[in-house]
């Protein structure tokens, strides 16, 4: 869908105190973004994608945190060589910051926090 956005209409609106904010899908239902006026064409154009950049990944990564509920995966494969499915300890609906640090950490079969291994350091 091509737009033409007027910057200095935007600008103006910014100027004049008026907000601009966006939602994107999370675990828990949505958040709210404040956007500037650069924001504005590339939010509209593809919002997840935008949030994902704004926060340092790629679209796919948000797009895993929503379909996991933001919980954190174990990054261990198993002997059929798939990924482990089972969950890094800690619960769920992490904020995408802090399931981006630890997807792909380990679950307590695979030496997590919770596993015997680690409790014995």
């Amino acid at each position: 869908m091509p737009m033409n956005l007027d910057k200095k209409t935007i600008e103006a609106m910014k100027a004049a105190g008026i907000s601009f904010v966006g939602s994107v899908p999370a675990p828990w239902g949505g958040i709210t973004e404040t956007l500037e006026p650069e924001d504005l064409a590339p939010f509209i154009k593809d919002r997840e994608e935008w949030f994902a950049r704004k926060n340092g990944a790629f679209k796919q990564q948000y797009l895993d945190w929503v379909a996991t509920s933001g919980e954190p995966r174990c990054g261990a494969n198993t002997s059929k060589g798939t990924r482990c499915k089972n969950s890094v300890s800690g619960g769920i609906q992490r904020y995408f910051e802090v399931w981006l640090q630890e997807d792909g950490g380990f679950c307590h079969v695979h030496g997590g926090a919770t596993s015997k291994d680690a409790r014995k350091r």
